[in-house]
């Protein structure tokens, strides 16, 4: 997977974006390649890459491993090449590219072949374009070693100068058809939400995803202090904005997706974080250590909180951590539903059994997890399963919404099993499990939280 990241003027923090999605890819256990093809270089001075880029060691016949950088990063590893060199005009790097466009495209691919990365993030130079050679190059050569359709992002501040620029620099990437379907991901970077109200977040986000044909929108939040941990790279704090646009951008979402700074993150983090510590196709035993997690960070973050799990699968033994409950009484029942009617009769039912065990404990926050939601449904033959699906949790989500507060809810989903995307607005949280050839099931789908 190849992303590039688009401004259309410099300062609008899409250095920042790149590094943020490098490090949660490789923290993901993924091979990244991170080009700072920006000319200002603040990517390679994070990692002490100084002095000159590819275009000029190739140029000078010296090794072009001297523009590069390796580094392992928990489960993953990052690769940062230097495209420009400290101290030489753009314009000479243009010309000296020109003149020896083979051998450095040569070197280039000799990178990527060597490297065999899973994501290549390219973070370019301010407003330009594949005319430009030395974006036209880099692209090209890549399409060479595999030939995909990129991603883009597009960073602008909050401000309407920089949005309409940005506005209009999609224009131009649209006229001249380097851009065809639209802006992947809509980003605006740097926003005050201590001075802007959500309505108004929330209008300019829609606003410019709109203008720029963009299917999910991003808001990351103003931090003054990333200016003084920018060069401290491992240390730095990726945003949970950023882990979920990652994720947008690896599992595109059938409908529209905004991305705002919100009291619900907490959940996202925990899940983000331990992508790799997931569920087990056939049993719940695999999920316990994120379910810990979860229940875990939930107090940390409320005084008095816990996490209850219903299952229609197995049991699990988290004692005071976990209030664990199995629907015994109404399995017995799902295969007996001969109705929609029969289904919604028996939503209501477990709405009643889990609000009466919840209301036993008078927690400042309640998450309750269904795993796997599927076996939890009742099972209508004559009935159309998206129907089914999507009324089945309707009634039920409805009847705990009234009679709880405080409570979020997260769903487990196998999509071999079922059709999970009735559920995804429905819901606090969506988790799908696709197995691999490991057995092993990994996170894909986030609602509303």
């Amino acid at each position: 997977m190849r992303i590039v990241v688009l401004r259309a003027k410099g300062g609008s923090g899409g250095s920042t974006v790149s590094l943020s999605l490098a490090k949660h890819f490789a923290y993901k256990g993924k091979k990244v390649l991170l080009v700072d093809s920006d000319v200002i270089s603040t990517i390679s001075s994070v990692f002490g890459l100084r002095g000159l880029g590819l275009i000029q060691l190739v140029k000078e016949g010296q090794p072009p491993e001297k523009a590069v950088v390796n580094m392992s990063l928990r489960n993953g590893s990052l690769t940062v090449l230097k495209i420009f060199s400290d101290g030489v005009p753009v314009e000479y790097e243009r010309i000296d590219l020109v003149k020896n466009i083979e051998d450095v495209s040569e070197a280039y691919l000799g990178l990527l072949k060597k490297g065999n990365f899973d994501v290549t993030i390219v973070d370019t130079l301010p407003a330009t374009t594949p005319l430009e050679p030395i974006v036209g190059w880099e692209s090209s050569t890549y399409r060479k070693h595999v030939n995909e359709k990129s991603k883009y992002i597009m960073v602008s501040e909050p401000v309407k100068p920089s949005i309409e620029a940005s506005i209009r620099y999609y224009g131009i990437l649209k006229e001249k058809e380097h851009i065809t379907s639209g802006i992947d991901v809509a980003v605006l970077n740097k926003v005050d939400t201590r001075v802007l109200s959500y309505n108004e977040i929330f209008s300019t986000l829609l606003e410019f995803m709109e203008r720029i044909d963009s299917h999910v929108g991003v808001v990351l939040a103003y931090q003054p202090e990333l200016s003084k941990t920018l060069e401290d790279f491992e240390n730095m704090k990726v945003p949970v904005q950023i882990m979920e646009l990652a994720h947008y951008l690896e599992r595109p979402p059938l409908t529209k997706k905004v991305v705002i700074p919100q009291k619900g993150d907490l959940l996202k983090k925990v899940v983000f974080q331990n992508v790799n510590v997931l569920l087990k196709t056939r049993s719940i035993g695999g999920a316990e250590d994120t379910i810990r997690l979860l229940a875990n960070m939930v107090r940390e973050y409320y005084k008095e909180s816990s996490l209850f799990l219903f299952s229609a699968t197995s049991t699990m033994s988290t004692p005071n951590i976990i209030n664990f409950k199995t629907i015994y009484s109404f399995l017995s029942e799902r295969s007996k539903a001969k109705s929609l009617d029969d289904a919604i009769r028996l939503a209501k039912r477990l709405a009643i059994e889990i609000s009466d065990e919840v209301k036993k404990y008078k927690f400042e926050k309640n998450i309750i997890v269904f795993y796997l939601s599927n076996d939890i449904e009742p099972i209508v033959a004559q009935c159309d399963l998206f129907l089914l699906s999507k009324s089945f949790w309707n009634e039920l989500l409805v009847q705990l919404t009234f009679t709880l507060e405080n409570t979020s809810v997260i769903v487990v989903c196998n999509p071999q099993r079922a059709n999970c995307h009735p559920l995804e607005e429905l819901v606090d949280m969506t988790l799908e499990v696709s197995p691999d050839q490991e057995g092993l099931n990994y996170l894909v789908e986030f609602s509303k939280v």
